[in-house]
């Protein structure tokens, strides 16, 4: 199976999936526009050509069904043949924090075993390539606040994303 994507849209604009034969390469989130989803797209994925919306029913109403306010069932092997020994312990800590709740950095970095690297866990989750899958919007900083988020939406699509999940952000969130 060569390389192939979809778009599709949500709620909170237009997300895409790209898929190899080993597994979901990237989930993109969210953009305003559906043209400057596929050129970013494009751009992490130059040689693929093959648009085939019907190779991802599963997967579009899986986080159809997430966007909308419906939780998250996502069985769907992930390729993270890519990444770092680091970013797959992260990444695996944080798909084990449960829907509507929050961790902080510290708390995946003890997790992980690996006390002090928040920093890293940060930039870890900054190169996430399956955002919501793996849900590196549930992690925020020890004093309550935020932290990043690599979407085009910032943080905004983090708070909201929080919130559709029941979180309320008012900085009473228990932390670790």
């Amino acid at each position: 199976m060569e390389i192939c994507y979809t778009c599709f849209l949500t709620p909170f604009g237009w997300s895409g999936i790209v898929k190899g034969s080993a597994g979901i390469l990237r989930i993109f989130l969210p953009e305003p526009e559906k043209r400057a989803l596929e050129d970013k797209m494009q751009s992490h994925y130059p040689l693929f050509s093959v648009y085939e919306p019907d190779a991802f029913s599963r997967e579009v109403e899986a986080l159809s069904t997430y966007f909308s306010g419906g939780g998250l069932y996502f069985p769907f092997k992930l390729d993270l043949s890519g990444a770092t020994a680091f970013q797959k312990q992260v990444w695996k800590a944080v798909q084990g924090i449960p829907y509507g709740q929050v961790r902080t950095y510290q708390w995946i970095s003890r997790r992980i075993k690996n006390p002090g690297s928040m920093r890293a866990v940060g930039n870890a989750l900054g190169r996430n390539p399956a955002p919501i899958a793996i849900p590196c919007h549930r992690v925020i900083r020890t004093d309550g606040g935020l932290g990043g988020f690599s979407a085009i939406m910032g943080t905004s699509l983090k708070q909201a994303l929080l919130k559709l999940e029941g979180v309320i952000f008012d900085n009473s969130i228990p932390l670790d």
